[in-house]
C-alpha cells in the first residue's frame, strides 16, 4: 500500500483516497446508474487508487456479492431537500481527514458547495446525469383516456424552490471544484440554470465492449440475422413512467398503415403501467403488442439479441440514456426523437423523427421496417459510434482521475469566490 497524502502533498505514485458519496447500491431492482457508479469506483481503485462509496440512504442498499472497495453505510433520516443537504454537509465533514477527494452524486450539490463555502479542505467533484427536482417535469400527455391532471400547488411549489435554487442554492453549488456532466445538453441545462461553465462531459460509463464480449456479440451478429422480410420486431424496455416515452411509441404506432409486418415487445413495469394497457385497447393494438412486465438483466440482453429495431421516443431532452447504449452494442438501429441528447447519443446509429409528432415516429418505423439495408446501415453506425472516444469508459475515467489529481495538487482551503 502507497503512502498516504501527507500535507496536500499526492505519494510519488498518484495515490489518492477517493470518497464516493451516492444515495445507495441497489445490484437487484434499481436503474442503470447503479451500474455505471459500480464501474467508476472499480475503475479507479483498479488505478490504484483506494476508493470508499459512502450511500446516503444505506436500508436501501441490496448487494448481494462483496464489494471490491470500502462501504461505510450512513443513515440520512430527514428526506425534506435541504435536510438533504446539511446530511451530506455532516457526511463529508465526518469523513474529511480520512478523504484526498469528494466525489457526489449532483442531487447533492447544495451540500457539497457548502462544504467548499464553509472552508472544508478536501477538492469535491460532482456527477450530474439527472436533472434537478425543481426543474419542470417531464409528462406523458398521448396517453388517451389517462390526462395529466394540473397540480397548481405543486406548480406553485416547484417555481418557489427553482427561484430559491437559482439565486440561492446555485452560487453554493459553484463552490464545487469540478462538474461531470453525462453529456453536453446536461451541461447547457446546468449552465442556463446558473452552473458556472466550468466542468467535463463524460458518457455514462458502461463497459459496453466487455458486455458485447461476454454475451458472443459481434459487429457483424446482427447483419448475420437482418431480416429481408416481417414480422419486424420492435422492443423498449423501461421504467413506465412519466416521460419515458411509452405514449408517444404507442401514438405513433397506432399510425403505422403496414402493422402487421410489425411487432412490439414492450418490457418493465411502473406508475403508467395501466395507461399503457389502456392505450393499446384504446388503439386496439392488442395483437401487436407484447408486453413482458419487468425483466431481469439476463432477460433484457436475450430480447435485445433478438430484436429487429430498438426505439426510444422520449426522455428528459437534456439527457441521455444507458438502455439506448445497450441497444448500440447489440447492433440494433434504433428510432430517437431530435430534441437532443438521445440524438447526440446516437448519431449514424439512429433515424430521428420530430420530438413528440407521432405522424413523424409513423413515418420512420415504416421506413425502416420496409429497407433492410437502413437497418445493416445504422447497425454498422452503432459501432462507429462505440469506436468514439466518448463512449471508452475507460479513458474518460482516466480524465477525471486526472482532474481530481489535479485538484488535490493545487488543494486550497477554499474555492475561488
Amino acid at each position: 500500500m502507497p503512502n498516504l497524502l501527507s500535507n496536500g502533498l499526492l505519494s510519488i505514485n498518484n495515490y489518492m483516497r477517493i470518497f464516493f458519496i451516492t444515495s445507495k447500491l441497489n445490484f437487484e431492482n434499481a436503474g442503470g446508474s447503479i451500474e455505471e457508479y459500480d464501474l467508476m469506483m472499480k475503475t479507479w481503485q483498479e488505478l490504484g487508487n483506494e476508493v470508499t462509496a459512502v450511500t446516503t440512504y444505506s436500508n436501501a442498499n441490496r448487494i448481494p456479492n462483496p464489494l471490491p472497495y470500502a462501504l461505510k453505510e450512513e443513515k440520512i433520516q430527514n428526506k425534506n431537500r435541504w435536510s438533504i443537504q446539511k446530511g451530506v454537509l455532516d457526511i463529508m465533514r465526518k469523513y474529511e481527514k480520512d478523504a484526498d477527494v469528494f466525489h457526489v452524486d449532483g442531487q447533492f450539490l447544495y451540500g457539497a458547495g457548502l462544504y467548499r463555502r464553509l472552508g472544508g479542505r478536501v477538492p469535491v467533484q460532482a456527477y450530474f446525469n439527472r436533472e434537478l427536482s425543481c426543474w419542470e417535469p417531464m409528462t406523458s400527455t398521448m396517453f388517451p383516456g389517462c390526462p395529466n391532471r394540473k397540480r397548481y400547488i405543486s406548480k406553485i411549489k416547484r417555481s418557489i424552490n427553482s427561484f430559491i435554487e437559482r439565486h440561492i442554492g446555485m452560487p453554493i453549488a459553484n463552490g464545487i471544484d469540478n462538474r461531470i456532466y453525462v453529456g453536453p445538453h446536461m451541461k447547457a441545462e446546468y449552465e442556463k440554470f446558473g452552473m458556472t461553465s466550468q466542468g467535463m462531459i463524460v458518457l455514462d460509463p458502461v463497459d459496453l465492449r466487455g458486455m458485447m464480449k461476454e454475451h458472443g456479440i459481434s459487429e457483424q451478429s446482427y447483419l448475420n440475422r437482418n431480416k429481408q422480410k416481417g414480422p419486424i420486431t420492435i422492443f423498449y424496455s423501461s421504467r413506465m413512467a412519466p416521460g419515458k416515452g411509452f405514449d408517444v411509441l404507442l401514438a405513433g404506432f397506432a399510425r403505422v398503415k403496414n402493422k402487421d409486418n410489425f411487432k412490439i415487445v414492450l418490457g418493465g413495469g411502473g406508475p403508467e403501467e395501466k395507461c399503457v394497457h389502456d392505450a393499446i385497447k384504446y388503439f386496439n393494438l392488442e395483437k401487436y403488442v407484447e408486453l413482458t412486465g419487468w425483466m431481469d438483466k439476463t432477460e433484457l440482453l436475450r430480447r435485445h439479441a433478438v430484436a429487429d429495431i430498438y426505439i426510444q421516443t422520449e426522455w428528459i431532452p437534456y439527457g441521455t440514456s444507458i438502455s439506448l447504449m445497450y441497444a448500440m452494442a447489440f447492433g440494433l438501429p434504433c428510432v430517437v426523437n431530435d430534441a437532443g441528447g438521445l440524438k447526440w447519443l446516437a448519431g449514424p446509429a439512429a433515424l430521428t423523427f420530430k420530438y413528440r409528432d407521432p405522424d413523424d415516429l409513423a413515418r420512420a418505423i415504416e421506413q425502416l421496417g420496409a429497407i433492410p439495408e437502413l437497418r445493416a446501415e445504422l447497425s454498422r453506425g452503432c459501432y462507429h459510434r462505440l469506436a468514439d472516444d466518448e463512449l471508452n469508459y475507460h479513458l474518460q475515467l482516466e480524465r477525471v482521475q486526472q482532474a481530481m489529481l489535479d485538484m488535490v495538487r493545487n488543494r486550497k482551503d477554499k474555492p475561488d469566490r
